[in-house]
């Protein structure tokens, strides 16, 4: 069993990203791995995830990075031997189990859920490039593959810039295989 490689990952996705890079590979996995715990520790106003639509929503993330046949929750446990397994190994991809929640807070601050989004995301690394690539696998998609690949991007980018790592740059987003 390979950390971070779910090994059913499906061949039919819906999107891919393309991204320029200019960090080590191991720096790289490091960054996504402690944006996405730190992700699953945050919330977000609806209009900081997408500008295109302005719902008074609570936005938050649930990540589980590939382990074989499962997903497994990254918490500061996970975390660490994620971050060791990239220091001692070359890892070609990692994939996540990656959950969009959407609630609505009421004046008087209770949360109410709305249908939550489920994708499988991947990412591949080649020398000075990496590749996204995308599944939607149910939910409502009230983001768009592209906003939320973005929002993602953006968070990973934060994480680069905090550690003083060069930030990704956009090559390409392509929309394949939609339904």
């Amino acid at each position: 069993m390979l950390l971070g490689c779910y090994e059913k990952f499906p061949e039919d996705i819906h999107s891919i990203a393309l991204l320029q890079h200019e960090n080590q590979t191991k720096s790289l996995q490091e960054a996504i791995l402690r944006t996405f715990y730190r992700l699953n520790n945050e919330t977000f106003d609806f209009g900081s995830v997408t500008p295109y639509l302005n719902q008074c929503c609570e936005v938050g993330f649930e990540f589980g990075v590939a382990e074989g046949l499962d997903f497994v929750f990254l918490d500061k446990t996970e975390l660490e031997q994620c971050l060791k397994c990239v220091a001692e190994q070359d890892v070609e991809l990692l994939d996540f189990f990656f959950v969009v929640r959407y609630h609505l807070v009421n004046n008087d601050g209770k949360r109410v859920p709305l249908r939550f989004d489920y994708h499988l995301l991947r990412f591949v690394f080649y020398e000075g490039s990496l590749e996204i690539r995308v599944r939607h696998e149910k939910g409502t998609q009230r983001v768009l593959l592209d906003e939320l690949t973005r929002f993602v991007v953006k968070q990973i980018n934060v994480e680069l810039v905090r550690i003083q790592l060069l930030p990704l740059v956009f090559g390409d987003f392509k929309k394949v295989n939609v339904k």
